[in-house]
């Protein structure tokens, strides 16, 4: 091969390379982007915290002076609830526990062992343990999306006077989180924020709950 030849060759090896490479480069970088955009709505999904609001409700059907019984001692059995969304129960009961603790509305709050069927047996159970209150939350109905679908929860709780059996409070409470809106970019989606989980919206209901009965009690001091 002559010298023109040769310069020749090699020209054409270079406007190959030149030409090839830009198709490389962007394959890789449109897998990258796939790649980030899947990770990207993987994680977000899966957060364990959210900036999504809770809407939070409370119906009273029943209301007491808790200025008549700041003084008493309530035994709160644990939440009843259907048997699919039994599991529930445990941290339901531990975030109202701990709340009324913290806030303190009455004297003594007792956490039972089990639950109970009737008011009947909480009465009696409230009475053997030495408790002037029964308190009888349950667990009506339950939705977690893991985040990406709404998250709902609806609780009722009754606290009876263990020494008239009268019902003191009766409270409907639900709580309601949704996730954000997707944002589609055509190349990618940005996903919305996840629905706030079930523990955060318990803890949120629970506070609620304690504050709503501890508020009277603020206002006169």
């Amino acid at each position: 091969m002559d010298s023109e030849n040769f310069r020749q060759y090699a020209s054409e090896r270079r406007r190959v390379k030149t030409s090839v490479l830009p198709l490389r480069l962007l394959g890789a970088i449109a897998l990258i982007l796939a790649i980030c955009g899947n990770g990207g709505c993987i994680a977000t999904r899966l957060k364990a915290t959210s900036n999504r609001p809770v809407n939070a409700s409370m119906e009273v059907f029943v209301r007491a002076s808790i200025e008549q019984h700041s003084m008493d001692s309530v035994c709160l059995f644990p939440f009843t609830s259907p048997p699919e969304i039994a599991a529930a129960s445990d941290y339901l009961t531990t975030a109202y526990q701990t709340r009324l603790v913290q806030k303190g509305p009455f004297r003594e709050i007792r956490t039972m062992a089990s639950e109970v069927k009737s008011d009947s047996e909480a009465l009696w159970r409230a009475r053997n343990e030495g408790c002037t209150l029964a308190m009888r939350p349950s667990l009506i109905y339950m939705m977690d999306g893991s985040g990406a679908m709404p998250t709902e929860l609806v609780v009722r709780t009754r606290i009876l006077d263990a020494r008239t059996g009268q019902v003191l409070w009766d409270i409907k409470q639900t709580a309601l989180s949704e996730p954000g809106y997707d944002i589609d970019l055509t190349w990618n989606t940005i996903t919305g924020e996840p629905a706030q989980r079930r523990r955060v919206m318990t803890d949120c209901l629970a506070l609620r709950f304690a504050e709503y009965l501890l508020k009277p009690l603020v206002q006169e001091q």
